[in-house]
């Protein structure tokens, strides 16, 4: 999509027709996340970080107590004037990164802020633009968040009924697929993309097989072997899904065999946000909950039935794919 695309667009048409910005992005901002025919998934969550951005409280200056971090050389002034107007006893040179704690706003002024450094350090103006933490900071997270669950922005979910899936060892390609096509992997858009590639090489249920299948495709991922909820927490507050390997048969209480990939995709106050290729799991009891269509998307799996069944013989020993990328 480019400038001509644009200026015949719904989005430009209702911007110029003075509609509320935030609702026409709401409505119009998502359909820019193609090239030609072809949906890009970071597109997508660009789109969805960019209105978030759009349409986010303006950031404030803040008063009282704060922090301030130079963004570069600067200098700290005892008159809001340019540095060059004033004598060598009135100012005082500041290295960039230089963080000056418990200061006290106390005057704005012409892009100048007046403080009372921390410190005994005095009273000083200082060039707004220079420092940060004068004003509540925007930033864009690689994640989504509602309420308390953070959670990957459009993330496709792909699923294996019964009669795709034969026997459970389909599943940790079912999850790499999904995760795969999260970053964009241009050839991989079914699961079956991908097992294309994975026959290649060998079973399914290698991971050599599945690294040497990756590499074929210019991808890269890490099989950790000792993760555990904190790798899993990590990896979604740097905006990357992790394939896990739950042992999914029997009671919660001593499971057993028949291990099963999940792609976990978030997180809240009670547990895992889940895409399971082959349905919903009962974390309890073992087995099958659900093996509907839509059984296994965005399922809540609880964190205490979840760690015994991915660690189960407790601390680190959890068995995932994570840190999905482009081969260096």
């Amino acid at each position: 999509m480019g400038l001509s695309v644009l200026k015949d667009s719904q989005l430009l048409f209702r911007i110029n027709k003075l509609e509320d910005p935030c609702e026409v992005a709401r409505e119009e901002l998502h359909k820019w996340n193609k090239d030609g025919n072809r949906v890009f998934q970071g597109l997508s969550r660009r789109r969805s970080a960019e209105l978030d951005l759009f349409c986010c409280k303006p950031p404030e200056y803040k008063w009282g107590w704060v922090t301030i971090t130079s963004r570069c050389h600067t200098y700290l002034k005892k008159l809001p004037k340019a540095h060059s107007e004033l004598s060598k006893d009135e100012i005082a040179k500041v290295i960039i990164s230089r963080t000056i704690k418990r200061c006290r706003v106390l005057e704005r002024r012409d892009g100048h802020t007046y403080l009372e450094l921390g410190f005994g350090l005095g009273d000083w103006w200082i060039v707004d633009r220079h420092w940060k933490g004068l004003r509540t900071e925007i930033k864009i997270m690689p994640y989504a968040k509602d309420k308390d669950l953070f959670y990957l922005r459009n993330f496709s979910y792909l699923y294996q009924g019964p009669n795709d899936a034969a026997d459970w060892r389909n599943s940790q390609a079912c999850c790499i697929a999904m995760c795969l096509k999260y970053i964009d992997v241009p050839v991989i858009n079914s699961v079956n993309d991908y097992l294309n590639v994975v026959n290649k090489h060998g079973s399914v249920i290698s991971k050599y097989v599945h690294k040497a299948a990756m590499n074929d495709l210019g991808y890269n991922a890490t099989f950790n072997s000792s993760a555990d909820s904190t790798d899993l927490k990590n990896s979604i507050n740097r905006g990357l899904p992790v394939a896990v390997s739950l042992v999914s048969k029997r009671h919660v209480s001593s499971p057993v065999g028949g291990t099963h990939f999940v792609v976990v995709t978030g997180y809240s106050n009670k547990g895992w946000l889940v895409q399971d290729p082959f349905g919903k799991l009962d974390l309890v009891n073992g087995g099958w909950e659900d093996r509907g269509a839509d059984a296994g998307r965005n399922v809540i799996y609880d964190f205490e039935n979840f760690e015994r069944r991915f660690c189960v013989t407790g601390g680190a020993t959890g068995w995932c794919w994570l840190n999905f990328r482009e081969k260096d």
